[in-house]
């Protein structure tokens, strides 16, 4: 479900760059997904801290299902970061 969240995000990030709209379909992408995107930035953070947390203590099979998770984990979070990136320099662009 994260994953999906994720990638869906990281999907609606180039029509986040459009004018706002507070109206219809636009409303999702310009004004909801650029507030949802830095909540599962660290989201998923947190979630790859849990994981190590709990791959300290795990043993076996254990051990390899939670270093493939912060894996899996760790590729979402470098795809939502780069999706994101444009609108945020833009949004850091004083000039």
């Amino acid at each position: 479900m994260l994953a999906a969240m994720i990638l869906m995000l990281a999907a609606m990030a180039p029509l986040a760059l459009a004018r706002t709209s507070y109206a219809g379909w636009a409303f999702a992408t310009t004004v909801v997904a650029p507030a949802l995107a830095p909540i599962f930035f660290f989201v998923v953070l947190l979630d790859m801290l849990m994981c190590g947390i709990f791959l300290a203590s795990a043993a076996g099979a254990e051990r390899q299902r939670f270093r493939f998770i912060i894996w899996v984990e760790l590729v979402l979070w470098v795809i939502l970061t780069v999706a994101w990136l444009p609108l945020i320099l833009q949004l850091l662009n004083t000039d």
